[in-house]
């Protein structure tokens, strides 16, 4: 039997699953990316305890509206690359990762490992920071706890505690509460913004690119932000709105349990280990056939609309907290910062009655607490993507196998961070630079290289989001390079 036929074969072995109602339809809009909205959600519900809460209301309270741009882009930008990635996941049953391992040019396996390193090397950062923001906010929540370690203690033992309940899966049943006093936190949030009166024409100002200044006041109460360069402290938040790659890989990988399109083929494993096993600048074996093209094509609305909902959901909070900040903390030069990294925000909530001073103190611990749990299972997915492309025991013993080695790398790494460096802006800037704006840049333009090389034209991109995604991987990268010049240069 000829290769050809060979090949003729294959591919018409490879089906795609029968499309769900949600998505089966002639059209597909709002109502349908609402009920397929799910892994979004992870990203969307783990940046509130990160991005917005503390980066979006400090850059507002540092820069008032004329940084408001800045979340704008860094969503724009990460949902083209989260989106891409999803929705090659979807098309052909494989991570990226794996077809990187083997057919990217160079040495095999090198760029799943530098991504591999860039997440590993960043994960502590964001669970030690993460705990020592709510960390040093509990003493004064629950009266318990003095002196200038207190906030340590608590820090190491909510970091600790996140990672056991993750490792027993013990947290789900707090889900649905902490997903009912969130939600009441940000419905508050929101109408204080609206009951501050800001500046509205300044804030569609602010959408602008701009590079913003420090005032005086910042200066002089505030020497070590003023110290900071202002593009490092704007990368901050470029990295932090939204996630970095540590998470996307991660929740990309989760997306098997959603088993779209060739993810809920009935013989995965095999389908990844065929096409690993592709001679180097071989095409996927997708089939030609005009139906299956359109199935993957109706396939594609899940990723796209559970990405875009996720991303819409990061904007809209970022924008609604920094125009808190803008409105209130920097009217009354009020910085989130060292051991008020959360304290000043009760006063989004407070400005319309005294008594919502618990709903934001309640709020604010289940939005950290649970995106100190999710973190450690993310983390578990993005270490096995990454390391499995490349190991294949490792990608045989599955996710379990990492967890053996990733759960104590992190409590011992974390817990090193939260006693040595012991400040969140600090110890989160790193990861947050190379993970959250190179990491991202890098791994958009690899989706491009990625397409082209492997998928038939049918299965491509359409050009215009093809240009999003390249100006999308352009900008992260460049800024990603001058953040960690900057980044170096003061060190």
């Amino acid at each position: 039997m000829s290769d050809e036929i060979q090949e003729q074969e294959s591919a018409e072995r490879i089906r795609y699953p029968e499309l769900p109602s949600e998505i089966a339809g002639p059209r597909f809009g709002f109502k349908g990316a609402l009920l397929v909205f799910g892994p979004g959600v992870i990203v969307a519900s783990s940046t509130i305890g990160s991005g917005e809460l503390i980066f979006s209301a400090r850059g507002g309270a540092v820069f008032s509206y004329a940084i408001m741009w800045t979340f704008v882009v860094a969503a724009a930008a990460k949902f083209a690359m989260v989106y891409a990635t999803n929705r090659y996941m979807v098309v052909t049953g494989e991570n990226p990762m794996h077809r990187w391992a083997v057919q990217f040019p160079g040495p095999r396996g090198w760029f799943p490992m530098l991504i591999g390193l860039i997440s590993v090397v960043s994960f502590p950062s964001w669970a030690g920071g993460l705990s020592t923001a709510i960390g040093q906010l509990m003493p004064q929540m629950t009266g318990i706890g003095a002196g200038a370690s207190a906030g340590q203690w608590w820090a190491t033992g909510l970091l600790l505690l996140a990672g056991v309940l993750a490792w027993t899966g013990s947290y789900d049943r707090m889900e649905k509460a902490q997903t009912v006093i969130v939600g009441l936190m940000i419905v508050a949030v929101a109408v204080s913004m609206f009951a501050l009166t800001p500046d509205w024409l300044g804030a569609l100002g602010g959408l602008i690119p701009q590079l913003p200044a420090y005032d005086t006041w910042v200066a002089t109460d505030y020497p070590d932000i003023a110290s900071r360069p202002i593009w490092l402290e704007i990368a901050t938040y470029l990295g932090a709105i939204g996630g970095g790659v540590y998470d996307y890989v991660g929740y990309s990988g989760m997306l098997r349990e959603k088993k779209w399109g060739l993810l809920g083929y009935e013989r995965t494993s095999d389908l990844r280990e065929r096409f690993l096993a592709l001679p180097k600048g071989s095409r996927l074996p997708l089939s030609d056939d005009a139906e299956d093209v359109r199935t993957a094509k109706k396939w594609q609305r899940a990723p796209f609309g559970d990405t875009l909902l996720s991303f819409a959901a990061v904007t809209v909070l970022a924008i609604m907290f920094a125009i808190n900040g803008a409105a209130l903390l920097h009217e009354q030069r009020q910085v989130p910062e060292g051991e008020e990294t959360l304290l000043h925000q009760a006063q989004f909530l407070t400005t319309l009655s005294p008594a919502l001073e618990y709903l934001y103190y309640v709020g604010v611990f289940f939005a950290f607490f649970g995106t100190l749990y999710a973190l450690w299972e993310i983390y578990s997915y993005t270490t096995y993507e990454t390391l499995g492309a490349v190991f294949p025991k490792i990608r045989r013993g599955g996710v379990a196998l990492v967890r053996r080695y990733l759960y104590p790398y992190v409590a011992i790494a974390g817990v090193a961070l939260i006693w040595t460096v012991g400040e969140l802006v600090a110890i989160v800037t790193p990861a947050s630079v190379l993970g959250g704006v190179l990491g991202c840049g890098l791994f958009a333009l690899a989706l491009l290289w990625t397409e082209k090389a492997m998928l038939p034209e049918a299965y491509r991109m359409r050009p215009a989001m093809r240009w999003y995604v390249l100006v999308a991987g352009i900008l992260l990268t460049v800024l990603g390079i001058v953040s960690v010049y900057e980044l170096v240069a003061g060190l």
